[in-house]
């Protein structure tokens, strides 16, 4: 019991401590200092057609950063010592944040194998990720909260973990020499996003997990603003992307919605049957 609760401790600095860091590495403020470091990094980014506007970046880390330090501090609680979602799911939390601490080191440096080793990285934290969320039985267990938002956080995560995965395969297609003009590049890039939403759909269904969905929302929605009016054929698609992810998105949260009232409609029904059952006499007949 004791080394569980110092365990869960543990994880919670680890986890804290590599937000802080990666933060810090990937700060503007440390990037200026660090040269031309972020020009060579963007200008990667930009040569990749699929990648998000840059406001969707902070926009998502802010929230997976949020809820994952939540998580981190409430899984060391010790009235969570005997949660088992929680004990299968800490080996799992550490794996991704020591990936994500060595991602922000590589972040902070511009040279090319430091920018093929984060993508490679990027990649690497993909199962880290989804071990994470099949191990917190999202989409599976019905929790009580906080961990209920804590397992929408984790949904989050793998959406944009696997955004990000699609992203830094291109970006490391493009690194390896792989290099048209943009004109050229548009159907390849149409090709991408087109694979990358199914994949989200497939994934999402799979895990029966809605808000997975939510970042495809998200990087389609960044793709389509960074392209208006530079690659329109690439914008319409990301665009027309990122409405029919959301419209399933909102379906789906509809549907687990009514699947719970149904659930509970039935457990009225069933207790009245119980009640009347309890109030009606009965009789055995013994002959």
């Amino acid at each position: 019991m004791e080394n569980t609760k110092i365990s869960r401790w543990a994880t919670a600095v680890l986890v804290v401590g590599s937000i802080i860091g990666t933060s810090w590495l990937t700060s503007r403020r440390n990037r200026k200092k660090s040269s031309e470091v972020a020009p060579v990094f963007e200008g990667e980014l930009d040569a990749n057609l699929t990648t998000p506007a840059n406001a969707t970046f902070p926009v998502m880390w802010s929230s997976i950063y949020a809820g994952t330090l939540g998580l981190a501090v409430h899984q060391a609680l010790p009235s969570q010592v005997n949660n088992e979602r929680y004990e299968k799911a800490s080996p799992w939390l550490v794996a991704n944040y020591v990936l994500n601490a060595v991602y922000g080191s590589l972040f902070s440096h511009g040279e090319k194998s430091a920018r093929v080793a984060a993508n490679v990285v990027t990649i690497a934290q993909l199962p880290t990720v989804l071990g994470l969320h099949q191990a917190l039985e999202v989409g599976k267990t019905e929790v009580d909260e906080p961990e209920k938002t804590f397992q929408r956080t984790v949904g989050l995560y793998a959406g944009w973990t696997t955004v990000a995965s699609g992203l830094a395969v291109t970006n490391l297609l493009i690194e390896a020499g792989y290099r048209v003009g943009h004109k050229q590049a548009e159907p390849y890039a149409v090709g991408a996003l087109s694979i990358l939403g199914g994949i989200g759909l497939a994934v999402s269904k799979k895990l029966n997990d809605p808000y997975y969905l939510l970042p495809f929302v998200a990087g389609f929605t960044g793709v389509a603003a960074k392209q208006y009016g530079r690659n329109d054929l690439v914008a319409g698609v990301a665009g027309a992307l990122a409405l029919t992810v959301a419209g399933l998105f909102a379906q789906r949260i509809q549907e687990a919605k009514t699947d719970v009232t149904e659930q509970g409609n039935d457990a009225v029904v069933a207790q009245a049957a119980l009640d009347e059952m309890a109030e009606e006499p009965y009789y055995i007949d013994l002959d």
